[in-house]
């Protein structure tokens, strides 16, 4: 075939694949939309059992498999009955403050536009300035309706024992039966596949495991370090609820700047609220300084090294996934899309080289880049 035929072939099965895979997840969050309680609870077990697997594979090597599991989950249980002690009382009190200090704050932001001597209220008309000042109002109204109270209720209904219950029993058994029959799934799957491919399958298999499991890890390491140093950036700042703040960022950073508005906007409105203009300024630059160290040396380090994505990919994969599937697309969707690029990895040709391609936007100046030419003399 010619270079234009097998650059068309190569891009028909690469769409044909990802056709598959939408199809496939499509069923897949079908049926654990029907299942309801009990499909989340699998998914959660199944992230759990990703999140443990390097320390048990750890144990594993020196001790039987069944201790090592029952001794990641005694260091687990330790460490979160820890931080349990330490966060839980303080964000469920943050919680129920804001709700009792969005008044306060509305108030205080009416007060400033329609205050005449204001620099900024000057430059708006005059015909204008009564909307303006009913603004705060509106959003304060929706703040404690919908965003807030949702919050509290949400925190009281996680906090239940039936909750618990569910979370601290039935997830950790689910996933030490997923870590006790990882193996045999395996043998069984690959017992389906002809001799002369299971090599390639196990391959796709490994690939397929250490992407889905570096994005869960990745994800929780790259949330945390991003919350603690939004939560001690603003207690710094004597912002109030700087932990509520941080943990809510770290916690959607999975989502391309859902993270950033959400400790922005907040963070220079509480900081403009309680100690003036000049600290809200600094607070937000801060937290633009802080997601510009995330984004540049942290997250790369331990996301996009083992999900094996681009930027582009990654917010392109997540913006598909949210509108087709909503908060559960957008979390799932950047596993899947790096799962689709370990198939076509796999299954289909090689992408042709720059040199092929003529590229016309290079990373390095674009004359580093060209290959050079030989002279018949040189």
């Amino acid at each position: 075939m010619s270079r234009a035929e097998r650059r068309v072939t190569f891009w028909l099965k690469t769409l044909g694949l990802v056709a598959i895979s939408i199809y496939l997840m499509v069923g897949v969050l079908e049926f654990f939309g029907r299942v309801g309680a009990t499909g989340m609870l699998f998914v959660i077990a199944l992230f759990f059992a990703y999140l443990v697997y390097p320390a048990v594979h750890r144990l594993n090597q020196r001790i039987p498999l069944v201790w090592s599991i029952l001794l990641v989950y005694v260091a687990i249980a330790i460490v979160g009955a820890a931080i349990a002690q330490l966060l839980i009382p303080p964000l469920v009190n943050d919680v129920q403050n804001a709700v009792k200090s969005v008044p306060g704050i509305v108030q205080h932001l009416v007060k400033v536009l329609q205050d005449p001597n204001n620099p900024l209220v000057q430059r708006i008309p005059v015909e204008d300035r009564g909307y303006l000042s009913t603004i705060p109002q509106q959003i304060g109204t929706f703040i404690q309706t919908n965003a807030l109270d949702t919050a509290s209720k949400t925190v009281t209904v996680l906090l239940s024992t039936a909750s618990i219950l569910a979370t601290v029993i039935v997830v950790p058994v689910l996933a030490a039966y997923m870590l006790l029959d990882a193996e045999n799934i395996k043998e069984s799957f690959l017992g389906l596949v002809p001799a002369k491919n299971r090599h390639k399958a196990e391959q796709i298999i490994a690939d397929l495991d250490h992407v889905v499991g570096g994005f869960i890890r990745g994800q929780l390491i790259d949330g945390s370090i991003l919350g603690a140093m939004l939560t001690i950036m603003l207690a710094l700042m004597h912002v109030p609820y700087a932990l509520l703040i941080g943990v809510v960022s770290g916690a959607l950073n999975f989502i391309p700047y859902a993270g950033a508005l959400i400790a922005f906007v907040p963070a220079v409105l509480l900081a403009w609220t309680y100690h003036g203009p000049i600290n809200a300024l600094i607070v937000g630059a801060l937290i633009f300084v802080i997601h510009q160290i995330d984004g540049n040396f942290v997250s790369p380090r331990v996301l996009k090294e083992n999900v094996g994505l681009s930027p582009f990919w990654i917010v392109i994969a997540i913006l598909g996934g949210s509108e087709l599937f909503g908060l559960a697309g957008t979390f799932l969707a950047v596993p899947v899309a790096a799962m689709i690029r370990v198939l076509r990895m796999h299954l289909l040709p090689p992408a042709i080289s720059q040199a092929a391609a003529a590229p016309g936007l290079t990373a390095a100046p674009l004359e580093q880049t060209r290959p050079p030419v030989v002279t018949p003399g040189g």
